[in-house]
């Protein structure tokens, strides 16, 4: 496994994820059966596998599981300042609600915005493997058809 590629094609993952999980509009798409966490894993197995790189199926789910676990990492750091997590996600949603429906907001325990966050990057790493397996299936260059004969 090229490990510059693998890195790049990761970073380059991880990076989509973020900006497709936590624009405001953008992140709309990421409410169609969690597309924002899988797709940025295929697309990062499809980098990885544009940079002259044959994509097994184990390479596929590599790839996939350290895009989610850098972005999941690099979510949770920016949840600190407010940019993504539970804290980014009331930040956003506080646009959009009156005043009186956001009041309960602030009393969520600081323990529980990081169980929640912690939980967003277990989320990543999982749904990181799952786009990695599919990229990687979908890339092989193995991959034959497979004619079905009646």
């Amino acid at each position: 496994m090229n490990t510059k590629s693998l890195w790049i094609a990761s970073l380059s993952g991880a990076a989509l994820s973020l900006l497709v999980n936590n624009l405001p509009v953008i992140g709309l798409v990421n409410c169609l059966l969690c597309a924002g966490f899988w797709g940025s894993s295929i697309f990062a197995v499809w980098v990885y596998q544009r940079l002259g790189n044959p994509v097994t199926i184990r390479q596929g789910i590599t790839i996939g599981a350290l895009s989610g676990l850098i972005a999941g990492v690099l979510g949770f750091a920016l949840s600190f300042v407010g940019l993504a997590g539970l804290q980014g996600l009331f930040n956003s949603v506080q646009q959009f609600l009156p005043a009186d429906a956001t009041q309960g907001m602030n009393d969520i325990p600081n323990w529980g915005a990081y169980i929640f966050n912690f939980v967003g990057v277990l989320f990543d790493i999982v749904f990181g493997v799952l786009g990695g397996w599919i990229g990687a299936v979908i890339f092989d260059p193995n991959r034959r058809s497979k004619k079905i004969e009646a």
